[in-house]
């Protein structure tokens, strides 16, 4: 089986492709030396990319807001044999029709594959990179979250039950909704931060408007902010609060917690 792995530059494709390393064959798309370019919105990259591939790991580019944007992707993808794909949504998309992944969704089931959904919570990750610059700099967290809370999950645990998944029969036609074993509010997280970086971490609550604002005057993209303000919109809500046990079922063990995920990567956050 050879499966392309797309966004492999990121950090859930370069977690599964490392986890599926010796396993199986992969072509992976990025912008490293090794790997193809990719380009969804570019029909001429297509059959370089899918030559061979028997399965595919989907993950929608932040810059692409429109499921119908795949459809040349995904029928290239069918009318070269690909028959398994394994699309990285996010919690609630399958209900949620604001978010972009319910259309990459739709679009996926719509065709001839053995799809498989992964709709992970809020990754832990987004600490290191979203709000790193806040917490290493201000020692803040400012998002439109207000007191809702999420089911953080560890990216190697969602990497992880992708290589599973890709490796082990009986998932097609599945959705799996993939969280961490608790769900916490960014007040949690901040106490959390604090007490294993050893200094006061503070939550600031952020309204839309200013949230938007902040996140252009850093040169997000007004698509990505939106996207952003969506997520923690469902957070704020209660849609993001719900933990399941679709990664302990799939790994047969608890996914990782968050203070353990704080303290292995405490020098991310090392003061400015």
């Amino acid at each position: 089986m050879r499966i392309l792995i797309t966004g492999a530059s990121g950090r859930v494709g370069g977690a599964l492709a490392t986890a599926l390393q010796g396993q199986v064959d992969m072509r992976l798309t990025g912008r490293e030396p090794g790997t193809v370019a990719l380009d969804f919105l570019n029909p001429e990259t297509f059959a370089l990319a899918l030559a061979g591939c028997d399965a595919v790991f989907l993950m929608r580019p932040p810059q692409i807001a429109s499921g119908r944007a795949f459809r040349p992707f995904l029928d290239a993808a069918h009318a070269a044999g690909v028959r398994r794909m394994i699309v990285l949504s996010v919690k609630g998309a399958e209900r949620n029709i604001i978010l972009p992944h319910h259309g990459v969704e739709r679009e996926v089931m719509a065709r001839g594959f053995d799809w498989t959904m992964l709709r992970p919570a809020d990754f832990m990750q987004n600490l290191e990179t979203v709000h790193r610059s806040g917490l290493s700099a201000r020692s803040e967290i400012s998002v439109p979250a207000g007191d809702g809370r999420s089911a953080f999950i560890d990216v190697a645990d969602v990497a992880a039950v992708a290589a599973k998944v890709l490796l082990e029969p009986g998932h097609a036609k599945r959705g799996y909704t993939l969280t961490g074993p608790r769900a916490l509010s960014f007040q949690e997280v901040a106490e959390i931060l604090s007490e294993v970086l050893g200094r006061p971490i503070r939550y600031r609550p952020r309204g839309v408007l200013r949230f938007i604002r902040d996140r252009q005057a850093e040169g997000v993209p007004l698509g990505m902010a939106l996207v952003m303000t969506a997520l923690y919109t469902v957070q704020r809500t209660g849609g993001a609060a719900g933990v399941t046990d679709d990664a302990f079922r799939i790994l047969g063990r608890t996914p990782n917690d968050f203070r353990s995920y704080a303290q292995r990567n405490r020098h991310v956050w090392a003061q400015i």
